[in-house]
């Protein structure tokens, strides 16, 4: 899939209409602001949280590419991010989880989703990672 091409209208649409993307429907959608790991600059990226209770968790599956995702890249070298959802424009940090808690998170969620479960599978042997998404005050 390219995600170049993917992601600009996603993300238009996500913004013309309150977080609701053709396509995605039934699933959360969220913006993080991010800034270039090398380059500084700021990109806009649309990706499914994962939700439980008030927190939000992004897994760095990729859609099971053998390759880290760039944002991945990206915010851990600048953890600081703005991020759109749910109606709402917030300041944020993004923490990655320890290998042990994301390893238990992605092996929970993937018992309830064969989509996770191949992309975790063609994934291999990359190590996923898992971020908590905190607001800011």
């Amino acid at each position: 899939m390219d995600w170049r091409k993917l992601n600009p209208r996603v993300i238009a649409e996500f913004r013309q209409n309150a977080g609701k993307v053709s396509g995605f429907e039934g699933l959360p959608l969220i913006l993080l602001q991010t800034k270039g790991a090398r380059s500084g600059n700021r990109f806009d990226v649309p990706l499914i949280p994962v939700l439980e209770d008030t927190r939000i968790f992004l897994f760095g599956t990729n859609a099971g590419s053998p390759k880290q995702p760039i944002w991945a890249l990206n915010v851990l070298a600048h953890p600081r991010i703005v991020v759109e959802y749910d109606g709402r424009v917030f300041d944020a940090i993004i923490e990655p989880l320890s290998s042990v808690d994301a390893s238990a998170r992605l092996a929970q969620r993937a018992q309830g989703s064969e989509q996770l479960q191949q992309y975790l599978a063609n994934a291999a042997p990359r190590v996923v990672p898992v971020f908590e998404v905190c607001e800011l005050d």
